[in-house]
């Protein structure tokens, strides 16, 4: 018989291998469905929480009709059902809102919000996926949010692709935060990081991303309809164009007043034309810097998975800031259902744990109270048959014990008759001859004898007087008559109560 403790430690090893190997060493996958893209990044965080890049990947797709087929074959590749999967929704497939609120409680914050989403869209309330992120609250009693909302088919497109390969999204994330934490890996990495808000420009194949950084929050973010492809036509009004609408967005941020001026612009994403840095730094009067990630982060060249002839024109910051840093995001455009869906079904995984190992326990108390009355059993029968064994033995000992203790008990008796019959034997002189003792328990002795002088019968008095046996001994009478012989006599009769010993 194993031990039941033992058995309860099995059964939940095997009831409960996730969390304990989470904790252990996990696994973060970023993916985005862009239009003309599938990109992904896998990032390995040990227990110690060093992070390191596996994978890399972008795969064009000429029509959406390929994504899930395209998708399938990456999944095959390396993807595991136990990988936490993080969605990027590309920046220009969402709307994106500055609004300073005023309140700052949080109960007031969330109906606001509601009121305010439902302004910002053309869309009803139940095709849109909304949520908000509160960048500083003044001490004025106003709070200012980026609130974001998208349509509920593009969640849905992305959650149907991975329900069709039996994986579950952790969450749907936005792509420019995913670009911030790509610049803060940048930054931890180089020791670039600025003074002042920080303006980040993702050039992505068919849009760029706009977005400005202060305290390592995405505090404004634009979505801009150049990208790598118009910037590598040839055209040389694309950068004028690119220039001109990053200037706008700039005119935006501070036309709503969300912080203090720009203090720098860093171009991530795709290569781009070389003279384009330059003129940005003219036009907009600004320290510009163009920086790589895959060629900053160590070993990040070796896991890139991308077509030789477009490796440049696409960006994969997003995905890799997400999975490098999947806690910070700070949204979730997941929609509510399959929130209430995925926390029901993870509290049904809980209540059917917490069952077996409430009924584990209970086996296992069972099992040691059966285990502990079966020795007991086993240990009383075993008595049992001693004691039929040895009974009448012990039947012989205790008739000799109690033979013993009746002898016992009269040899410590006190005054017994022996006892008497020894001290008279002892102190009975010569001279005088005893007739008769005659013995009242515990009361008084009464002697009876003759002697020649009447001076021997008041020393025998004396004596006994002296003796611890006898208090107040007596000489009831003392009577001379004759004897056969012709000679006088004294007959004498004494009474000697008995004395106690502790009275005496």
């Amino acid at each position: 018989m194993g031990s039941p403790l033992a058995t309860v430690r099995h059964r939940l090893a095997h009831l409960m291998p996730r969390p304990f190997q989470s904790r252990r060493q996990r696994t973060i996958t970023a993916l985005e469905f862009s239009g003309e893209w599938l990109k992904l990044a896998r990032v390995e965080v040990s227990a110690k929480g060093k992070r390191r890049l596996r994978r890399l990947v972008a795969r064009p797709v000429v029509l959406p009709e390929e994504i899930p087929k395209t998708f399938v074959d990456l999944v095959k590749e390396g993807v595991g059902a136990a990988d936490s999967i993080l969605i990027s929704i590309p920046r220009n497939l969402v709307t994106v809102r500055n609004l300073q609120l005023p309140t700052t409680d949080p109960r007031e914050l969330n109906e606001m919000i509601g009121l305010q989403t439902a302004k910002q869209t053309p869309y009803s309330k139940e095709e849109i996926i909304s949520d908000f992120q509160v960048v500083r609250r003044s001490p004025e009693g106003f709070t200012d949010v980026v609130l974001i909302t998208t349509h509920r088919s593009v969640s849905n497109r992305c959650l149907k692709i991975l329900d069709d390969c039996r994986l579950k999204a952790a969450g749907i994330r936005l792509s420019s935060h995913g670009v911030r934490s790509g610049w803060q890996l940048l930054c931890g990495a180089t020791k670039d990081a600025g003074r002042g808000p920080t303006a980040v420009l993702d050039i992505d194949s068919n849009f760029s991303d706009f977005l400005v950084i202060r305290s390592g929050t995405v505090t404004f973010t634009k979505a801009l309809s150049i990208g790598s492809a118009k910037l590598s036509s040839g055209e040389a009004n694309e950068i004028e164009k690119l220039t001109q609408e990053i200037q706008r967005a700039i005119d935006i941020y501070e036309g709503e007043r969300i912080g203090q001026g720009i203090a720098t612009l860093v171009i991530t994403g795709a290569e781009v034309r070389a003279r384009l840095v330059p003129r940005l730094g003219e036009t907009l009067r600004l320290p510009v810097q163009r920086v790589s990630l895959v060629e900053r982060l160590p070993g990040a060249r070796e896991v890139l998975d991308v077509p030789e002839a477009q490796r440049e024109s696409v960006s994969l910051t997003a995905v890799l800031g997400l999975a490098w840093d999947a806690e910070s995001a700070g949204i979730d455009l997941t929609p509510q259902e399959v929130r209430i869906r995925e926390a029901l079904e993870h509290k049904g995984r809980a209540i059917m744990v917490t069952g077996i190992l409430s009924v584990s326990i209970l086996a296992a108390l069972t099992a040691l109270v059966s285990q502990h009355v079966y020795f007991k059993k086993q240990y009383l029968e075993q008595l049992d048959g001693e004691i039929a064994r040895t009974q009448q033995a012990a039947s012989d000992v205790e008739a000799l014990k109690k033979r013993l203790k009746i002898i016992r008990e009269a040899e410590r008796r006190e005054n017994s008759s022996l006892e008497i019959l020894s001290v008279l034997h002892r102190s009975t002189p010569p001279e005088i001859s005893l007739k008769s003792i005659a013995f009242d328990e515990d009361s008084h002795v009464v002697l009876k004898g003759v002697t020649q002088k009447m001076s021997t019968v008041f020393e025998f008095v004396s004596t006994l007087e002296k003796l611890p046996n006898f208090h107040q001994v007596k000489a009831k009478h003392a009577t001379r008559s004759g004897s056969k012989d012709g000679s006088e006599e004294i007959e004498f009769e004494i009474t000697c109560p008995l004395a106690r010993k502790h009275e005496a």
